[in-house]
């Protein structure tokens, strides 16, 4: 409706205009169609009386405003609704649809794709159901927009099965689907894993007489190259882009490209080769294609010629037409350094981490967590550990499956002290910060093994945790141990396990919750399709 640069002006004026009919009551938006706390909302929000976000009414967006003006009606509303789906502010318009049913302002068709089209855009799926809902009970008849937005929230988050349920309502509804709600269940499909799904969509949006676009093929070819179905994306990219007249774009060659990386075995061959026949089809190759085609090699164990393709990058040797020459990024060197500890060549593995933090690109774990499992794999738990300090040094986040690697291996290789050391120091990190800890039950289990490990009795002398003052260095333990591991870190140890066994606890109760309101939500949404 308008440029996102005039978004705030607009909501300014929007906002007078609509705040003219009378001041804003604050009760929220409480028609029953709350969401979980996890999701923004708190007992008191915005659905339990009062917006508990914004103070005052003086204080807020909307205060401050005198009962007079001219009259606003349904149009107003769902201008500034509209602009509120660019603004990504979807408490503002949960408020806005409130003010409309104390203010006795129509809403209509229109006023529900708008509110719904914001929750699209801020990844609230489980609103844009319940607005769906809300609508039907309105007696508001939905139309093929306001399927279409629900189902693109759906796709954001993977709900596929959720989109395909709306696809079907939407039928039952006599509103047709068109090419705009078939392709944003086609992307659910992709986000969500779902392949033979998504082409069955595509078959089954021809037969019903909508022509499927670029933005639909990219998607079925993005999910079969999430299952690593390369047959069926190239044949997608060949056969059925062509059949319906459409040009495949870089896009459409990279998910292909990714297929092949993704395939059991993988085809780094014929990835090579239709990366090569990008160019001649009016799609020159881009960073994307060449770090597909780099997982592709690593995941099939050639990993030199994976490293041969980053230093053609480094050296600016790829260059298609005028554009710049293609330079690695981040990524590229993830892929590589990936490449090398798939084939259990730790070595590289860490000369490559240091070829990528040289280059000043920005970092994050995940390389470090590669070229850890191939040091772990090898055996050099004290390179293990070192990265994994490293990791720590860098400010960068520890996640439970790395630290369970590196646990494993000082298990193994005879660093249980140097390990639970550096585990103190990374959950006290965590717990410090308020954050929780990077850890789960192996890593639990783990800590309490070595922990037990090194308090028997070794060679005569007793374990850290057997004798001695806490925190006395000096201690026979103490001088033995590779790390000056003391009573006193197992006493600070014992606390953050409980903490992570709480962690433990936590999580598997949210995931209980989440299974139960999985079920709440199959209920909600079936009742979707039943206005009373």
């Amino acid at each position: 409706l308008v440029s996102p640069e005039d978004s705030d002006a607009l909501l300014a004026r929007a906002r007078a205009a609509a705040a003219a009919a009378g001041g804003y009551s604050g009760d929220g938006y409480s028609e029953d169609d709350s969401e979980d706390s996890e999701d923004g909302y708190s007992g008191d929000g915005y659905f339990g009386g009062g917006y508990s976000g914004e103070g005052s009414e003086e204080g807020s967006e909307w205060g401050g405003v005198v009962s007079s003006g001219p009259p606003v009606d349904t149009v107003h509303y769902n201008v500034l609704l509209s602009t509120l789906a660019m603004a990504r502010r979807w408490r503002e318009a949960l408020e806005l649809l409130t003010r409309m049913r104390e203010r006795s302002v129509p809403r209509d068709t229109v006023t529900y794709n708008a509110a719904i089209s914001v929750m699209k855009s801020c990844g609230k799926w489980k609103l844009a159901l319940k607005l769906l809902r809300k609508m039907r009970s309105e007696g508001i008849p939905p139309d093929t927009i306001t399927f279409s937005a629900a189902i693109a929230a759906c796709s954001r988050e993977g709900e596929w099965r959720t989109a395909l349920r709306l696809l079907d309502l939407a039928r039952q509804a006599g509103v047709p689907p068109n090419t705009i709600t078939y392709s944003a269940a086609v992307s659910a499909c992709e986000k969500g894993g779902a392949w033979a799904q998504a082409l069955r969509l595509l078959v089954g949006m021809r037969e019903e007489g909508v022509a499927p676009d670029l933005i639909t093929f990219n998607a079925a070819i993005g999910a079969c190259a999430r299952a690593g179905e390369w047959e069926r994306a190239v044949s997608l990219l060949r056969e059925g882009m062509a059949e319906a007249g459409i040009t495949p774009d870089v896009v459409s060659f990279n998910a292909a490209l990714t297929a092949h990386a993704n395939a059991l075995p993988p085809k780094p061959a014929e990835a090579r080769a239709l990366l090569d026949s990008m160019e001649a089809s009016g799609a020159p190759p881009d960073r994307i294609s060449y770090n597909a085609l780099i997982s592709a090699l690593g995941r099939a164990g050639e990993w030199e010629a994976a490293v041969q393709v980053l230093r053609s990058m480094e050296s600016g040797e790829l260059q298609h037409g005028l554009a710049p020459p293609l330079r690695p990024d981040a990524i590229t060197y993830t892929a590589a350094i990936s490449a090398a500890a798939d084939s259990a060549q730790a070595q590289a593995a860490i000369d490559l981490l240091g070829d990528l933090r040289s280059t000043g690109l920005p970092l994050s774990t995940l390389p470090f967590s590669r070229a850890i499992a191939a040091q772990a794999a090898a055996g050099d738990a004290s390179a293990a550990l070192g990265l994994l300090r490293e990791l720590t040094e860098e400010g960068l986040k520890h996640n439970a499956v790395t630290l369970n690697i590196v646990l494993r291996a000082a298990a193994e290789g005879g660093q249980q002290e140097a390990a639970l050391r550096q585990l103190l120091q990374i959950l006290s990190a965590a717990e410090a910060a308020g954050a929780p800890p990077p850890a789960d039950a192996e890593t639990l289990a783990l800590a309490k093994s070595m922990i037990d490990a090194l308090a028997a009795p070794a060679a005569g002398q007793p374990g850290p945790g057997a004798q001695n003052s806490p925190g006395d260095r000096n201690s026979p333990a103490a001088q033995n141990s590779p790390s000056g591991l003391s009573a006193a870190d197992v006493a600070a140890l014992r606390p953050r396990l409980r903490r992570v066994q709480a962690s433990v606890a936590a999580a598997e109760a949210r995931a209980a919750a989440a299974a139960k309101r999985a079920e709440e939500d199959d209920r909600a949404l079936a009742s979707i399709g039943d206005p009373k």
